[in-house]
């Protein structure tokens, strides 16, 4: 699990995750491992009944993230892909950060892991750091 950590962590050097990061490459510091098995299930439930979502890894990262994220990038490898959701940015939330290992068994996509990693207000990288909701309202309604 490490091992991936460190490819991720690689991986997303070449990523920008928003516009206005003006070729500025995130960092990412730690990240919080986030349950897969449960949803796995569902995952499973769902190709045994020919649910188009379930068929395509993005459409699987999507499907666990929800809609308030972005899918920004795919990045395939030899027995894996990577995705990387962005969360939409917000005056009560931090920006998240979700990337996602999907490995095909059987011609049947499983979620391998999720990590997730959100960036303050006035935060420089990517992490598990305590935000302070109000501080970060504040520094949100300056940038507007």
């Amino acid at each position: 699990m490490k091992f991936f950590g460190l490819i991720a962590l690689l991986a997303l050097n070449g990523l920008m995750l928003a516009p206005k990061a003006q070729a500025l490459q995130p960092i990412i510091v730690s990240y919080a491992v986030q349950p897969v098995s449960h949803f796995n299930q569902q995952l499973r439930i769902a190709q045994k009944q020919h649910q188009d979502w379930s068929k395509d890894p993005s459409k699987i990262s999507s499907q666990y993230a929800g809609n308030k994220f972005t899918l920004v990038r795919t990045q395939t490898s030899k027995d894996s892909i990577l995705t990387y959701q962005v969360s939409e940015l917000s005056k009560q939330h931090p920006q998240m950060l979700l990337i996602m290992s999907l490995k095909q068994n059987a011609k049947q996509w499983q979620v391998d892991s999720a990590q997730l990693a959100w960036k303050c207000s006035d935060g420089q990288h990517f992490g598990t750091d305590r935000c302070n909701i109000a501080e970060h309202e504040a520094n949100s309604a300056l940038i507007r």
